[in-house]
């Protein structure tokens, strides 16, 4: 008799306990910091908290998992704040570059992340990649986010000295071709910086050519070769 009462009693405690728990650390208010393009229901969503979840119930690292498996998402922080709030602190990824594939565009982030299809559409603001392989791509590949990622910094340093919307061709990493206001560009294998200071520092000499896209200018300055600017004029 005694025994099967101490069981009964021991049985109780634990459900008491639990009782306790979900009364006094019940979740009933989800934070969202940090949003942009994604929306607090798609926070919601992914999370997938249970009706009964608990502070002491969730798992913050498996949360902040789910929250990243999110293409926009590049990070997750989730903090429980005693004694009913979870607090999600998301940073989202930027678009960066716009890749032409055959079926349309893809928007993607600057270290390759592909965050939509764009399909017709287009981000006029944003430079235009070509030659990207987009199902390795769309897989993830790193040997094609590491291109997309060279077509976004060569073209990001190719605007801040000519401005307008830079277009490069990265089929070849051993020779990338930016296109912008007319003129082409060749980039050889060693560093991209080192190839286009060598061009800034002879553009003073170049003042007679035209650069605004109204076809005056030349149409390609070659810089694959060590210590050499050649410009080829239109034919």
């Amino acid at each position: 008799m005694l025994s099967g009462l101490a069981m009964w009693g021991a049985s109780v405690v634990p459900w008491e306990a639990g009782q306790v728990i979900r009364k006094w650390f019940a979740i009933q208010t989800v934070t969202v910091r940090g949003l942009d393009r994604v929306t607090r229901q798609e926070i919601l969503d992914r999370l997938s908290l249970k009706e009964d979840a608990t502070l002491f119930s969730v798992h913050p690292q498996e949360l902040a998992d789910r929250l990243t498996a999110h293409p926009w998402i590049k990070a997750a922080e989730i903090r429980r704040v005693p004694l009913h709030e979870l607090q999600v602190t998301v940073a989202e990824r930027k678009p960066a570059a716009v890749v032409r594939t055959a079926s349309g565009g893809l928007l993607t982030d600057d270290e390759g992340h592909v965050l939509s299809k764009l399909g017709g559409g287009d981000e006029p603001t944003l430079p235009l990649l070509t030659g990207v392989d987009s199902t390795r791509l769309l897989q993830g590949d790193p040997a094609a986010r590491s291109a997309t990622k060279a077509g976004i910094d060569l073209a990001n340093l190719v605007a801040q000295t000519l401005g307008g919307r830079v277009e490069v061709d990265v089929g070849n990493p051993a020779n990338l071709v930016a296109s912008v206001r007319g003129v082409r560009f060749q980039f050889g294998r060693s560093p991209v910086e080192e190839q286009w200071e060598r061009f800034r520092k002879v553009r003073p000499a170049l003042r007679s050519v035209s650069f605004d896209g109204d076809g005056r200018g030349p149409g390609e300055i070659d810089l694959r070769y060590s210590g050499r600017v050649i410009v080829r004029e239109r034919g």
